[in-house]
């Protein structure tokens, strides 16, 4: 059986560990799903509370996962976004060992493709990469109600499975 902090080849491609050593798209998924809010802190009294699993943090907040693994890792933030920057998704990329990685919620791919999986619901098109500098940070900070609870919880999980996260 793979373990989740198993650095390992898949089809000649590239390397990948984290939630990406589960069977499926689907089962990356459900393994994101089953990781809750819950499991480190008491829910708020708040129906409009965004953070119900870590899936919130891959697919739609994903910019606090970034900031986070900045926090906890050292590893630097980017932003994908589709030309009319309309769309986006965040993520760190690590350069180790004369290859890129890319990071995000599912762990850690040394492939691009695979990356896009996600990366590509929100950016179609033309699309640019650059570093999420401070600038960006503040401006999707900006007006955000949850951002320290966001971040409580992204730094949580990224302790607790450091060996998903860590190239």
């Amino acid at each position: 059986m793979v373990r989740k902090g198993d650095l390992i080849s898949f089809s000649s491609f590239g390397w990948h560990k984290g939630l990406y050593n589960v069977d499926d798209v689907d089962d990356i998924t459900d393994a994101l799903l089953k990781i809750r809010y819950t499991d480190f802190f008491e829910y708020p009294d708040d129906e409009e509370f965004p953070y119900d699993s870590v899936h919130s943090l891959l697919r739609g907040l994903c910019n606090h996962f970034a900031v986070a693994l900045k926090n906890v890792l050292g590893y630097t933030p980017y932003i994908i976004e589709k030309a009319d920057k309309k769309g986006f998704h965040a993520f760190c990329q690590v350069y180790k060992n004369g290859r890129l990685y890319y990071v995000d919620a599912r762990g850690v791919t040394s492939s691009f493709d695979e990356f896009m999986v996600v990366a590509r619901k929100f950016v179609r098109g033309e699309y640019t990469i650059r570093e999420a500098t401070q600038d960006v940070i503040e401006e999707w900070e900006h007006g955000g109600e949850y951002n320290e609870e966001a971040y409580a919880f992204a730094e949580a999980v990224i302790r607790k499975y450091i060996e998903c996260y860590t190239v």
